[in-house]
């Protein structure tokens, strides 16, 4: 029972954290990039960063507590390394190195204006190889889950 409970807890919460991803990806930066002025762009994507943060956030600590639980269960194999290496990458991404890279992206060289297109285009660009990494973990997970 403990063990349903688990995996129930554990799609579920790779579910809102991955979907949540591909929200941003597809929906959130292209109507950030069709805004024109830059600041409108940077209140709209921090108005959605911030509040999203926290339900990633909570998903990956749900997800790698539960999937934790599930490795003890069921052992490692091929396809759980590749959810262990996707969950490690976005769990330091949420706790650390997004501030990093976010600071490096939002500050403009002295004497220069920050241009919001690039940055809000690399950051897509970025969600899309995140998402593509989050895809190549889903499909171990289902290889797993019926192998």
């Amino acid at each position: 029972m403990l063990y349903i409970a688990a995996l129930a807890i554990h799609v579920l919460s790779i579910v809102i954290w991955i979907g949540g991803v591909a929200f941003v990806t597809l929906v959130t930066f292209p109507m950030i990039l069709r805004v024109e002025k830059s600041l409108d762009q940077v209140l709209m994507f921090q108005g959605v960063e911030h509040r999203f943060a926290k339900i990633a956030k909570a998903m990956v600590i749900l997800a790698g507590l539960s999937g934790f639980y599930l490795i003890y269960e069921k052992g490692l194999s091929f396809g759980v390394w590749v959810m262990i290496f996707v969950w490690t990458f976005y769990a330091s991404l949420l706790f650390g190195l997004e501030k990093l890279i976010f600071k490096r992206l939002f500050s403009a060289p002295s004497g220069k204006q920050l241009d919001t297109k690039k940055v809000f285009n690399i950051l897509q660009g970025f969600h899309w190889f995140v998402l593509a990494l989050s895809f190549m973990a889903i499909a171990a997970g289902i290889y797993e889950g019926h192998y």
